[in-house]
């Protein structure tokens, strides 16, 4: 694992977050394209784990393919994660049980480096909390049958590469948007998901490109 660049993660993400203004990158046109809409002071908190790892000499990050559900972000592309439950101790408790119970990594082969601005989902009245954290090696992915249809692994390169964004329209609830996505191997990674990559992106901006290889 290229433990300079988790030094230098852990450093920035305790000084100089990118915040909202990179998240607001990879925003969709109109973020509230929900038949309702919610106070809010009333969402609910969850989190994700953006989670580094090495492979075939590039470090890259997992994204699951979520199940047809009769839910808001069915058959999304999405970072692990999920609700708070009341008996996890705290928001990386959270991130760390979702990620155990989505994908097979267990908490005791991951290290949390930092952590995030959080950005609020109106569509399911959520806020969520991005942790970032590292496997020393290439985890054995035991992804739920049930939540996960298929893990996408995407390349930290290929997200860097500005050619990997790209934009599509699409009618959601009577609403005509037009909303940035990356581009991985086919695989559409927009919303909330591509806001919060967008900021660890800028995150990673300055760090010396050959160190991300």
């Amino acid at each position: 694992m290229n433990l300079k660049l988790i030094k230098y993660i852990q450093e920035k993400t305790k000084t100089e977050l990118p915040g909202k203004a990179a998240q607001l990158i990879m925003s969709p046109s109109d973020r509230n394209t929900s038949n309702r809409s919610y106070p809010i002071n009333s969402a609910k908190n969850s989190s994700v784990l953006i989670l580094l790892y090495p492979k075939n000499g590039s470090i890259y990050i997992p994204f699951t393919l979520r199940a047809q559900y009769k839910g808001a972000h069915s058959g999304q592309i999405s970072l692990p994660g999920g609700k708070v439950e009341e008996t996890d101790r705290d928001l990386e408790h959270t991130a760390l049980r979702e990620t155990y119970e989505e994908i097979g990594i267990h908490s005791n082969s991951i290290t949390t480096i930092g952590s995030l601005t959080p950005t609020y989902i109106p569509n399911s009245n959520f806020n969520v909390y991005p942790f970032i954290a590292y496997c020393s090696e290439e985890p054995e992915f035991k992804p739920d049958n049930y939540e996960v249809d298929e893990i996408i692994e995407a390349p930290l390169h290929q997200i860097m590469n500005p050619n990997s964004v790209k934009q599509f329209e699409k009618n959601i609830n009577g609403h005509d948007i037009t909303a940035p996505y990356f581009d991985i191997d086919k695989h559409r990674i927009w919303g909330a998901t591509a806001m919060i990559i967008s900021e660890l992106k800028q995150l990673l901006l300055h760090y010396e490109e050959e160190l991300i290889h």
